[in-house]
């Protein structure tokens, strides 16, 4: 159980550093979310029609009145504009916010890091070389691309920018990773 907790915690760091590294230090994903034009008259209209914390699809897809209903629907679709909108209507302290979140990240990467290392201890991989279980930690961060990044591109229509920083964040983020598991998971010789 120590080894899990020490690679957990080896593997969580290293993923949390590269994270950083990908959001402040190199331009992975501030290249690829763009401002607004207009933005103050765009938040205005925001505040008049979403009332609550919640995700908006535009257009909106009908839940009731039928095959009229979904003709007008299809047409606003094929016209355009179509978009998803994570909203909170009420503001919130910059600085707090962003301390907790590297926080809740920090934490959240140890814990998947000691699921990851938990995993490696119970498969052959952990008696393979240094380098074979780095990868196998390289490989969960390929499912997870599979899984979420490429399932948002394909079903929310996410940009291809968008999605492909995700993807190279994600990947080094598990290989990053995956070199403090696999320092602390394997077998013994």
């Amino acid at each position: 159980m120590k080894k899990i907790l020490l690679a957990g915690l080896a593997g969580g760091v290293l993923m949390f550093i590269w994270s950083a590294i990908a959001w402040v230090a190199i331009p992975l994903h501030t290249s690829t979310i763009s401002g607004m034009a207009n933005e103050d008259s765009v938040m205005a209209a925001m505040k008049t029609g979403m009332n609550k914390k919640s995700v908006y699809m535009f257009p909106a897809r009908p839940t009731a009145g039928g095959d009229a209903a979904m003709d007008a629907w299809k047409a606003k679709f094929n016209r355009g504009p179509i978009g998803i909108v994570f909203y909170t209507p009420g503001g919130s302290s910059a600085t707090t916010e962003m301390a907790g979140q590297m926080a809740i990240g920090l934490v959240d990467d140890i814990i998947v890091a000691m699921f990851a290392a938990w995993l490696l201890s119970r498969c052959t991989a952990a008696r393979a070389g240094y380098f074979a279980r780095v990868m196998f930690c390289g490989m969960i961060g390929i499912i997870i691309c599979l899984f979420v990044h490429v399932a948002n591109w394909n079903w929310l229509m996410y940009p291809g920018d968008y999605t492909t920083g995700w993807v190279l964040d994600t990947l080094v983020a598990w290989v990053a990773g995956g070199m403090g598991i696999a320092f602390f998971v394997k077998s013994p010789a």
